[in-house]
């Protein structure tokens, strides 16, 4: 479809590091033919791009910005993740002809392709290998869901706080001249994956500026080295 990217490459916001993503399972090639299956849809900052209990009629390969995941709660939804360029959203319920298990919003402005469940299901029937990079985006994703019901148990705010933006790094940062750079997430979205408060956050992350570890911006962290922030926290633990 023309005005179609092969697939989102170094430069583009939130890929830079990303090693886990769906483009990089099934190869650009696989991502380039499934863009030429759909249309390309423009959202904006919280847009519903899927919601939980609806049908499962399309997919989406997020081309440019972040998406947010929600699960529905008692009260509340709970956000289970960020996703950024490169990332295949809503496949589980369109191969499985099963209601939509989660709501998709749209975290910033960005682009993304709609694909109709029918053909993706086609593709895939025609293109069996796509199975298994299928399968391990959702093996990953079950074993960070494991990772974080672990460490909301396990481990205490502070500790969460530094897996979580050392996770962000890997997903979603970029290298830069000064570290790591994670842009485009909030104070009170690290609170809200974490399910920790505000308040409680703000204070563990005045500590980790204080010993050079992190950096703080708005809407921004910069990591100078992950390497050491991992280091610390695992020196913290034992």
């Amino acid at each position: 479809m023309d005005g179609h990217a092969a697939a989102p490459g170094p430069g583009d916001v939130g890929y830079a590091l990303a090693r886990d993503t769906f483009v990089n399972k099934a190869e650009s090639r696989v991502w380039g033919e499934l863009l030429e299956l759909g249309t390309r849809l423009h959202f904006g900052r919280n847009d519903m791009l899927i919601v939980a209990g609806t049908p499962s009629d399309h997919v989406l390969l997020i081309e440019h910005g972040l998406v947010k995941v929600l699960l529905p709660g008692e009260g509340r939804d709970l956000v289970v993740g960020f996703y950024g360029p490169g990332e295949l959203m809503g496949e589980q319920g369109v191969l499985f002809s099963e209601a939509r298990s989660a709501t998709v919003v749209a975290h910033t402005p960005g682009t993304a392709t709609r694909v109709p469940g029918r053909l993706f299901r086609r593709y895939v029937e025609r293109n069996p290998a796509v199975l298994g990079a299928l399968y391990g985006i959702l093996r990953e994703r079950l074993r960070k869901a494991d990772q974080r019901q672990q460490s909301l148990v396990g481990q205490d705010v502070p500790t969460r706080v530094a897996r979580q933006l050392l996770a962000w790094s890997e997903t979603l940062g970029t290298r830069t001249a000064d570290g790591v750079t994670i842009s485009g997430l909030s104070r009170k979205d690290l609170a809200q994956c974490i399910g920790a408060g505000e308040t409680t956050v703000d204070a563990v992350l005045k500590d980790l500026t204080s010993l050079g570890l992190v950096r703080t911006h708005w809407r921004k962290y910069v990591l100078p080295s992950p390497r050491r922030l991992l280091d610390h926290i695992t020196n913290q633990v034992k």
